[in-house]
């Protein structure tokens, strides 16, 4: 009976499926825990298993805290206590980690905070979350917090456009403004007071959203609100103001569901799918079926890796890793993610465990080789390091709707291990003991045979479908 043979590697170059519905075949992966996709490839994982704040401060973890700013003179750490002090407490980091505190936001004076959101002008620097504002004095040389100021209202959001203040999400009785208005300052001044210079104003959210982000992309502004993305693009005619452009009806799914830099944003909508804007606009790229599985319990927080482009998305028990080349799972999960330098080429995240017990694997989507009689699997191989402990199992499926898993089979010193394994739809698995960024998958080999042959008609000599 003649032999067949399927190899899988152009799966393990795309990693997880970004599509709603599996196609049997896909050169895309089921299952990828522990790695990374890089440019040539799937890679290992490499986790951050140390903090240089470790004995510094008390590190308290209340998702989505602990959360960090890098900022272009100050670094903000805060921390939530949601046991014993109900508070948040503001920390500025300098870039040998010293630390200094600089405020205690607690619930029963000033509310519930959401995270913190800093407009970075680098000697000074402004930040709020929502029910304290806190911003650098630079005459006095403090810090200073306010709840209200007569040119300032307080929001949940801003940042700093080019030496302008963009906000969102006005929570003070500022003009006619609430949650679902942006606003902006006058040019080089924290005053967002309008006046006949125009440059200074406020507008609502196009689409009557609860406004949770602003953010500065190139030479423009997104907006993100609960109902739509939009762009803001400033004008000096008719009058100074910002021209806004409706990018996206779908909103952002919780504020910290994006992050990103000047060339390129992504964040988690409220379809949960995600999606990246660049300045060529708003792609959409999928993964809905992962992201429905970190649930709705907690928000899904978003943060970026700026040393390899990487994005972590997830909650405090789920993380998926997006790079440049594909979607991955990771046993860490961080609500904060940094590096102090542009020379610096470490990532720190916090928190930094990592899930225990954790087995690092790979999983093919299901395939059916392009023919739905029953084929039997005899054999599986792969060029995976031996010292990384590789083992090889068969998911299948037979034509009772009965799914099944063989046992783990180590591959022997050929890197080949005989599985045997009968059905019409197959899922191959490889799992490891350890994983580093050194190690090496290019491809899994399986050998198989048609073992009903009551479909076939004709010459029974060509190959079948399925992945190459």
């Amino acid at each position: 009976m003649r032999e067949y043979e399927l190899i899988i590697d152009e799966a393990l170059k795309k990693g997880l499926n970004p599509e709603r519905t599996i196609f049997s075949g896909s050169d895309y992966l089921w299952q990828a825990l522990g790695f990374r996709i890089g440019r040539r490839g799937i890679e290992g994982y490499r986790p951050c298993d140390e903090s240089p704040l470790d004995g510094l401060v008390d590190m308290l973890y209340s998702w989505p805290f602990p959360q960090w700013i890098t900022g272009e003179r100050y670094n903000f750490l805060i921390i939530r206590d949601s046991v014993v002090n109900m508070e948040d407490k503001v920390y500025v980091v300098a870039d040998d980690y010293t630390v200094t505190h600089i405020f205690d936001c607690d619930v029963l004076t000033f509310g519930l905070g959401t995270l913190m959101e800093v407009a970075d002008f680098g000697e000074y620097a402004f930040m709020t979350n929502g029910v304290i504002m806190i911003y650098w004095d630079v005459g006095l040389a403090d810090w200073h917090e306010i709840i209200a100021s007569p040119t300032i209202p307080m929001m949940r959001t801003v940042c700093n456009f080019k030496g302008q203040m963009i906000g969102g999400c006005v929570l003070s009785a500022w003009h006619d403004c609430d949650e679902k208005f942006y606003c902006w300052s006058k040019i080089g001044q924290a005053d967002f007071t309008p006046d006949r210079n125009n440059t200074a104003g406020y507008r609502r959210d196009p689409y009557g959203g609860v406004v949770y982000h602003t953010r500065r992309l190139g030479d423009s502004v997104i907006g993100y609100s609960s109902k739509g993305i939009v762009k803001m693009d400033h004008v000096s005619d008719p009058a100074p103001t910002f021209r806004f452009t409706e990018l996206e009806d779908v909103g952002i799914l919780n504020q910290g569901a994006m992050d990103g830099s000047l060339q390129r944003q992504i964040y988690v909508g409220t379809d949960l799918v995600i999606r990246e804007i660049t300045k060529e606009g708003i792609k959409e790229l999928g993964y809905y079926q992962y992201v429905e599985d970190l649930g709705s319990d907690e928000d899904i927080i978003v943060k970026y890796d700026r040393i390899k482009k990487d994005f972590y998305i997830g909650n405090s028990s789920t993380t998926y890793l997006l790079s440049p080349y594909g979607l991955t799972q990771v046993p860490q999960h961080p609500s904060a993610v940094w590096t102090m330098s542009e020379e610096d080429d470490e990532i720190v995240m916090l928190p930094n465990t990592m899930d225990d017990p954790y087995v690092p694997l790979i999983a093919s989507e299901v395939i059916d080789m392009g023919y739905r009689g029953n084929k039997t699997i005899f054999s599986m191989e792969s060029d995976a390091l031996l010292v990384f402990g590789p083992t090889v199992s068969v998911g299948w499926l037979n034509t009772l709707d009965v799914w099944g898993f063989t046992s783990d089979i180590p591959l022997n010193n050929e890197g080949i291990a005989a599985v045997i394994a009968s059905g019409s739809d197959f899922c191959f698995q490889i799992k490891f003991t350890i994983v580093a960024e050194s190690l090496r998958l290019s491809y899994i080999k399986v050998r198989y045979k048609m073992t009903d042959l009551r479909g076939i008609r004709g010459v029974y000599a060509p190959p079948l479908r399925g992945p190459k």
